[in-house]
């Protein structure tokens, strides 16, 4: 016999047939109260009192929403790049029901309380999913960052190298120190844009049209040097720190050590790099450029041997 659900008990109910659970995909109805997912059973066979919000998705997937947590909204200032309402439907078509904003690219950066301010007046009432930010780190706005912190900001980035965009500059060491000091004892993160200038010798490629040109101007030494870095910088303070994007496998050493030692260390890579080589690149190919680099077959195999140790990071 069908159960009775009490319409007290619950505001909406969100059923199907391929409800994607921790351990199966099965029939399922999503209770929900207050927002809130309060309570999930298995089946279809509950019936609901009148008045009761009852989604039916049938034979499509009811899953967890994807947090996608490194998204660049370049608004104000470079709408025509990317604003809140094209990223957000754009999230919420593909899946995702939560960004969190990067905090270059915009104008200003969020680098200051003000700027975060700004930034989350703008986003108000453009959003079609939930949306966090991101702080910068830049020379000399230690001051600003406890502050951020208190009005809700997630954590914060720097770069170690020019970020592509004037107003958000990078940091160097001196500076790391500084904003460390500042971030002890908050319990937020740092997240590092990996990779410092170094000297890259004489290249073998020149041709602009070639992709071995521009991968040849990032050198993995360039990530390796950063990382180790991050690392002494974690061990001194003992501030979270977390790697976007790693490209080299010759850094992967670096991190595992850190995590023998139990730093606070974390570190992520993408699927570009597990899946595109170098050498498959073709000329005047400039889809394929992005920083640190996709590089060679033999490096890729290696940040995929590194997967496993580092899962759950």
């Amino acid at each position: 016999m069908a159960s009775q659900v009490n319409l007290l008990n619950f505001d909406k109910v969100v059923r199907g047939k391929r409800v994607v659970l921790p351990d199966e995909i099965c029939p399922a109805e999503i209770c929900i109260k207050d927002g809130v997912i309060a309570e999930i059973r298995k089946g279809n066979n509950s019936s609901f009192e009148a008045g009761l919000e009852v989604i039916d998705a049938g034979d499509l997937y009811v899953m967890p929403g994807v947090v996608d947590s490194h998204v660049h909204v370049n608004e104000p200032g470079r709408t025509e790049w990317e604003g809140y309402v094209t990223a957000t439907r754009a999230a919420a078509a593909g899946g995702i029901t939560t960004i969190v904003d990067m905090p270059l690219n915009s104008i200003p950066s969020t680098t200051t309380l003000d700027a975060f301010q700004t930034k989350m007046d703008t986003a108000r009432g453009k959003l079609h999913v939930d949306v966090a930010f991101w702080g910068g780190v830049v020379p000399g706005n230690q001051g600003e960052l406890q502050a951020m912190i208190a009005a809700g900001i997630s954590g914060f980035k720097c770069f170690l190298i020019h970020s592509g965009v004037d107003e958000f500059r990078h940091v160097t060491e001196p500076d790391l120190h500084t904003a460390m000091q500042a971030l002890q004892g908050t319990n937020s993160v740092l997240l590092f844009h990996a990779e410092v200038d170094q000297p890259i010798g004489t290249q073998t490629s020149t041709s602009p049209q070639v992709y071995e040109t521009f991968l040849q101007s990032r050198p993995k030494s360039m990530e390796n040097h950063a990382i180790q870095l991050v690392s002494d910088m974690c061990q001194q303070y003992g501030v979270r720190c977390h790697i976007v994007h790693l490209s080299s496998a010759e850094a992967l050493p670096i991190i595992r050590a850190a995590k023998q030692r139990g730093l606070p260390l974390t570190v992520e890579t993408c699927h570009h790099y597990l899946t595109l080589c170098a050498e498959d690149i073709p000329d005047r190919a400039t889809q394929f450029k992005c920083c640190p680099p996709v590089r060679e077959r033999s490096n890729q195999a290696c940040p995929c041997s590194g997967l496993t140790p580092l899962r759950g990071t």
